[in-house]
């Protein structure tokens, strides 16, 4: 075939930090989303971002899991994710939550950010966050599926494929300064999302209570 544009932007698109309020009262849990842009699929600081999310809020050893499910009792479940793209990225926090407790969930997600921006990671909670990413990824990679799509997904996003071992080493390389220089970079007030769906009786949120 004749060599042509692949068609994609040049300049990554510009997120709008919108905070969105929907009433449904027919549900009887409140959802809330909130996000941040992050790193794309092949930047360099991409582990970082992955290290970090991970001990933020990825599982039930996440400080989200453990400071506002487990120790306050403000949500029924809650978790971050990491979703890169070509040219972008966004990391999100999910909480299923009563109506009472929507405003004081996101308070406190707010105040775990501002958290990774003000003390370093001690080394043995990145420890930790670093073998569960580690495990979580070789697990992932068991079936001949998953490991026939990492392969195209590889060749799609960076030419060439990364071995085990590569990306083993790229999760250990990851330090406690860089996440908490990533931490300055996603978490700005101004860039904070906010989405709420529920039955919220009156709930007002605005951009004072993500600073």
């Amino acid at each position: 075939l004749p060599p042509k544009s692949n068609g994609f932007h040049p300049e990554p698109p510009k997120a709008h930090a919108k905070i969105t309020l929907r009433n449904k009262k027919s549900l009887e849990q409140v959802q809330i989303c909130m996000g941040v842009p992050s790193p794309a699929i092949a930047d360099e600081d991409r582990y970082t971002g992955y290290v970090l999310n991970t001990l933020l809020g990825g599982g039930m050893s996440s400080r989200l899991f453990q400071r506002i499910r487990e120790e306050q009792g403000l949500c029924y479940s809650i978790f971050s994710d990491m979703n890169p793209y070509r040219d972008t990225g966004m990391l999100g926090v999910y909480a299923g939550t009563s109506k009472d407790s929507a405003s004081k969930v996101v308070r406190s997600v707010v105040d775990e950010f501002k958290r990774l921006q003000q003390e370093h990671v001690p080394e043995d909670e990145l420890r930790r966050s670093k073998d569960q990413l580690k495990g979580a990824l070789m697990l992932s990679l068991e079936s001949t599926m998953s490991r026939m799509s990492n392969l195209a997904r590889h060749e799609m996003y960076f030419d060439r494929f990364y071995t085990m071992d590569e990306t083993m080493e790229s999760i250990e390389a990851v330090t406690s300064d860089g996440v908490f220089a990533m931490s300055q970079k996603l978490f700005i007030p101004d860039q904070i999302a906010v989405t709420v769906l529920g039955n919220l009786d009156g709930l007002k949120l605005s951009r004072a209570h993500l600073n």
